[in-house]
């Protein structure tokens, strides 16, 4: 099933922008898709590109149904190149391939297109290589590249693609994407899609990650800040440490020592874990704003340090003299 421009939420003006190329035909040989990780990117480059090969194109995109929107489908298109990173980076090696095979006579009368994905992830070689074919395409031959650090392409690289820019959203449109969604909505409680929207800066496929330790670890949390449980806290370091620099394992404690430093300053304050409101509440007044704001950034400090022995025992010394400061 190839996805359409309608199907993405929260980006109505690169949705506009990239109707506007159907419209008129004119497409640029370099499109830039960039933004924070998470915010539909690469899946507008598809659906753009999907439009771009069809035979029965509307204004949303393909039509999903002609022969080059089901050999689409079935990943075989053999006019569509996809590059990404065999390890952690995209080699020269592999936009050399990519340059060999847009030298090539195409294998049917549709445009060729070739996705990379993430383009910041390129060796300054890779891109180099790049360069070339951005400056002197082959005629009818389109190149997207999606990236979620511009500042890491280089400048030649960015100034030769048209950039179609991807925003973050309000926590409100990310909630109600993760809602949509069959694999989170109806896994899922309410209070979870709410915090892990409220936690995943404006990203959908952030909050996406989020949902599990959203789901399963906030009471466990609240819990060790309410009361000093040994068993609880090694349990807890363990699992940090395995955890290694997954970003999802930080938010469910931030988020809680958020809370409490807002709870504690009094009035109703527009908390994350509305639904632990009462248990929250309960533990807000045993240190002033100044206290929970000083844990939050202590635990904020704590969960940039590298995945080593030293991050398993900093988060027990922070859980057992937790309970022992003002």
């Amino acid at each position: 099933m190839v996805d359409r421009l309608s199907s993405l939420r929260g980006q109505d003006r690169a949705v506009s922008l990239l109707r506007r190329y159907y419209e008129t035909g004119n497409v640029p040989a370099g499109l830039l898709f960039h933004g924070e990780e998470g915010t539909g990117k690469e899946k507008a480059a598809l659906a753009f590109l999907a439009g771009l090969l069809c035979r029965n194109r509307t204004e949303d995109g393909a039509c999903g149904e002609c022969p080059d929107c089901r050999l689409l489908s079935s990943g075989t298109h053999p006019n569509l190149l996809v590059i990404s990173p065999e390890n952690h980076f995209i080699q020269i090696a592999e936009v050399r391939r990519l340059k060999e095979e847009l030298s090539l006579k195409a294998f049917s009368d549709r445009p060729r297109a070739a996705l990379i994905c993430p383009a910041d992830r390129m060796t300054i070689q890779a891109a180099n290589a790049l360069l070339k074919t951005l400056e002197e395409p082959p005629p009818d031959t389109h190149l997207l590249l999606v990236a979620h650090q511009l500042s890491l392409l280089p400048p030649t690289i960015v100034s030769r693609c048209q950039k179609i820019t991807f925003r973050t959203m309000p926590a409100e449109t990310v909630e109600e994407i993760l809602g949509a969604l069959p694999a989170a909505g109806k896994r899922h409680t309410p209070a979870a899609l709410r915090a892990a929207a409220a936690c995943a800066g404006g990203s959908p496929g952030r909050a996406l990650l989020l949902l599990d330790e959203m789901e399963e670890g906030r009471k466990a949390w609240v819990g060790l800040f309410s009361r000093q449980d040994p068993h609880a806290v090694f349990a807890a370091s363990e699992a940090w440490k395995k955890a290694g620099d997954r970003e999802s394992q930080a938010a469910v404690p931030l988020s809680v020592a958020r809370d409490l430093a807002l709870l504690s300053s009094g009035g109703k304050a527009d908390i994350i874990n509305e639904d632990l409101r009462d248990a929250l509440c309960a533990i807000a007044g045993r240190k002033t704003g100044e206290g929970w704001t000083r844990e939050f950034r202590e635990l904020l400090s704590m969960s940039r340090l590298p995945p080593q022995a030293q991050k398993r025992l900093a988060l027990e010394a922070f859980l057992f003299g937790l309970h022992g400061k003002d």
